[in-house]
């Protein structure tokens, strides 16, 4: 059976890199991955890390965000 090449960049420095002028060149991805990344780092803390009272100041901050976007 005939091996299978890689496909891609050979190093993950190359590709590291890759990614980096990819969304130099392309700003809406690069907010759509800073979204994505502030809304992993939350769940994050809120799962693992918040106290009742930082759960609390949450609500309150969600609560102010849906009066917003309603309007």
């Amino acid at each position: 059976m005939e091996k299978k090449s890689r496909k891609g960049y050979s190093s993950q420095e190359k590709q590291t890199e890759a990614n980096r002028r990819y969304l130099a060149n392309n700003p809406e991805t690069r907010e759509r991955k800073k979204i994505s990344n502030l809304k992993s780092n939350g769940k994050k803390y809120i799962k693992e890390f918040a106290q009742l009272s930082d759960l609390e100041e949450f609500k309150e901050f969600i609560k102010e965000r849906e009066k917003i976007l309603k309007k």
